[in-house]
């Protein structure tokens, strides 16, 4: 009882160090490739922060996998290194003994996973996108002085004689809209509104009570209107910054299960898949959590005697070689429309089937010779002597 509490133990050590430094280099790389965006955007620091602090949920579902599988294998591998598990053996203590903590140790950390999956991805998605579209409205409202001519929006000329910044409302508005090439449109209104579309991700601008003046090289006409709705793009706002409509994974378990995929035309089939590939994902990566702690036990047995570097790298090829067959499998799912308890769960099958095998030649002391790490690493020592 004690020893497998101190192997569960280091386990949750080594398992938060890995979820940190691997959260730490996701982010820098994200922060990398959208640096250009957050320049265009200019966010304050505590912005930026929470900027990150909402992508975090999307990519812990996929870390804390690795992370799960790192623990476990790291912590075995080093019980092997200092001959730990040949002197557990000696004292009549077998794996099977040794495998409640990590059989406890997976199943936690699927629980964790479970919530992040069903609950924290959906809402930082959703507060990603309600912190953008608010700053992106604020810079809008501060845009519109009143009594100024605006021009920052391409094809667009806007005025307003009365400008409320706090609840975006506007009086005596003044559109030039010169984005038809066969006509200027020319919008008068005595009230306005400015609102956030926040599942088109558009700034709206509501006119009510007005008259359009059509212009084209020939004629005028006037027409009258109770609404006319102009809408905004992110990109339009924001130079390199594109924020789409609301994709699968960024939706809840509800609005996912809700979807009616029966009125998806054949055209938009894909759609339909996406929706069952997104769900099947919030399930396949925290049961991976559970499969691949266990699957790291036997593998760190047959790597004893190792060093950690070494050990290191061939769990993170076998995360790696796990990763891209799921991702296959949606992709599969996805664009050819495949049965996705196929394709996306077959890998995890196969590796839940290996572990199971894995384990029992652990525990009887067998080792496949393709499984033997330091049998291949003899073989290609003999292989470079001869040459």
């Amino acid at each position: 009882m004690l020893l497998n509490k101190r192997v569960f133990f280091e386990c949750i050590k080594v398992f938060l160090i890995s979820v940190t430094v691997l959260m730490a280099f996701v982010l820098m790389g994200r922060a990398i490739q959208i640096k250009d965006t957050l320049m265009g955007l200019e966010l304050t620091f505590l912005d930026t922060l929470l900027v990150f602090f909402y992508l975090s949920p999307n990519f812990l579902l996929i870390m804390m996998p690795v992370s799960a599988m790192l623990a476990v294998f790291l912590t075995f591998l080093r019980m092997g290194s200092d001959k730990e598990l040949i002197a557990l053996k000696a004292g009549g203590i077998s794996l099977y003994q040794l495998l409640k903590a990590p059989i406890v140790f997976g199943i936690v950390t699927t629980l964790l996973c479970f919530w992040i999956s069903f609950s924290l991805v959906a809402v930082g998605a959703n507060n990603f996108r309600s912190l953008i579209l608010d700053i992106a409205q604020n810079r809008v409202n501060i845009a519109l002085q009143p009594g100024i001519f605006n021009q920052d929006i391409p094809n667009l000329v806007f005025f307003a004689k009365k400008v409320d910044v706090q609840n975006g409302s506007l009086a005596e508005v003044l559109v030039e809209d010169s984005s038809n090439k066969d006509a200027t449109l020319t919008i008068l209104a005595p009230l306005g509104n400015l609102n956030v579309d926040y599942l088109k991700s558009d700034i709206v601008m509501l006119l009510k009570n007005g008259v359009i003046y059509s212009t084209s090289s020939d004629k005028t006409v006037k027409l009258n209107f109770d609404e006319y709705i102009i809408r905004f793009s992110l990109r339009s706002l924001f130079k390199g910054f594109d924020l789409k409509p609301i994709q699968p994974d960024e939706m809840s378990w509800n609005d996912l299960t809700a979807f009616d995929t029966t009125k998806i035309t054949k055209e938009k089939s894909w759609i339909g898949n996406k929706i069952k590939v997104e769900m099947h994902r919030r399930w396949v990566f925290p049961f991976s959590c559970f499969i691949l702690s266990i699957f790291a036990v036997p593998i760190a047995a047959s790597f004893q005697g190792m060093h950690k570097q070494s050990g290191l790298i061939f769990a993170l090829i076998i995360f790696f070689t796990y990763y891209v067959l799921i991702s296959l499998g949606m992709n599969l799912a996805e664009y050819s429309g495949m049965n996705p308890y196929l394709t996306v769960w077959f890998p995890v099958v196969f590796f839940f089937i290996l572990s199971l095998y894995g384990i029992y030649l652990s525990a009887n002391e067998r080792f496949p010779a393709w499984l033997n790490i330091n049998l291949i690493f003899r073989w290609n020592k003999r292989l470079k002597k001869k040459v």
